[in-house]
């Protein structure tokens, strides 16, 4: 028999309390959200998609069967060069194709590329002295390419992306990271800096240097110094590299209807003092220039490209990546490469 003081019946709590109790705590969590976003953004933070193979792929496979595509190809020198909106204003009737891949060199997308007989547009390719001969150079690329090929078989990454991607293009605080917010708050007791960086879900990436910190801009540009190849090839290894591992890629392009552009991306500082020295142009790039399949454009012989400065001596900020593509596109106009509009 029950005692006064307690009951076997379990205890009745009315449904509607419980939707009234969720309904508070999802209130309060996207106030929460909602606050970190604005302090995030306050803190100059943009939204920034991350990328991976898969949204690298699905753009890929928009570069074929197109003679009107333009594939930029190159490392992170062309992904925070290359403008999409100025592209469209003086490239009209053209499909600008970001490729680029940070931290890759050129020749594993472009021998994909290559490779490939529906490719029958143009591939602006970023190259730089320094890549040429480095072992496994056409490896970089490889987890990207072979995404590409076997996107078919990934529905459930290709859903995985877009939904990312959606929320990454919106969401600013996402591109702290959770690891690097904690650490910040708890171990500095600060808000992160934000990333000068970022990208959008067409692969276009923006670099705000105001962002930076010189002190972080400084480290970069000792460690870009002290990572340049010590042993340089002289000039015949180089051509003669160019001509067995490269020219051959050039030449398959054509075949199938393409066409290729390589250009040399604008440098700055001590950077481009070091290539001087290194690599003398009139040994290196101009022989190579003279003797290839492709169409080599250096920025020094571009003025408007020419007179643009890297703020980390290698990368151009945001305010200058319209210039530097319309410069760039005068110019292959002017190789006959692009059509006046």
């Amino acid at each position: 028999m029950p005692s006064s003081t307690s009951s076997s019946e379990p205890r009745q709590i009315p449904g509607g309390n419980w939707r009234a109790a969720w309904l508070v705590t999802l209130v309060i969590a996207i106030g929460l959200l909602g606050a970190v976003e604005l302090v995030t953004r306050a803190h100059g933070q943009r939204p920034s998609v991350v990328d991976d193979p898969v949204s690298w792929s699905l753009v890929r496979r928009t570069a074929d069967d197109d003679p009107r595509v333009v594939a930029f190809v190159g490392a992170s020198r062309m992904a925070l060069g290359y403008s999409a909106d100025a592209f469209a204003e003086v490239a009209p009737g053209l499909r600008g194709v970001q490729l680029a891949i940070d931290g890759a060199s050129p020749f594993g997308v472009l021998a994909d590329l290559a490779s490939d007989p529906h490719f029958r547009g143009l591939a602006v390719v970023d190259m730089i002295e320094w890549e040429v001969g480095v072992p496994d150079t056409f490896n970089d690329a490889r987890l990207y390419v072979q995404r590409e090929h076997a996107l078919w078989r990934a529905p459930g990454a290709l859903v995985n992306r877009t939904l990312a991607g959606f929320a990454q293009s919106e969401v600013a605080f996402l591109a702290l990271g959770g690891r690097r917010l904690v650490t910040s708050l708890i171990g500095g007791l600060r808000w992160p800096t934000p990333s000068w960086v970022a990208a959008d879900r067409d692969r276009i990436s923006r670099a705000d240097y105001s962002l930076a910190e010189p002190a972080a801009l400084r480290r970069k540009r000792d460690n870009r110094l002290e990572t340049i190849p010590a042993a340089t090839p002289s000039p015949d290894e180089w051509i003669a590299i160019i001509a067995r591992d490269i020219e051959p890629l050039f030449r398959q392009i054509r075949a199938h209807g393409g066409e290729v552009a390589v250009i040399h991306m604008p440098l700055s500082g001590r950077l481009i003092e070091i290539f001087d020295q290194k690599y003398p142009r009139p040994r290196y790039w101009d022989v190579f220039a003279a003797q290839s399949a492709a169409h080599v454009l250096h920025f020094r012989d571009i003025p408007a490209m020419a007179k643009l400065t890297c703020p980390d001596e290698m990368h151009l900020d945001q305010k200058d990546h319209a210039a530097f593509t319309r410069a760039l596109i005068a110019a292959l106009r002017e190789q006959h490469l692009v059509r006046d509009p």
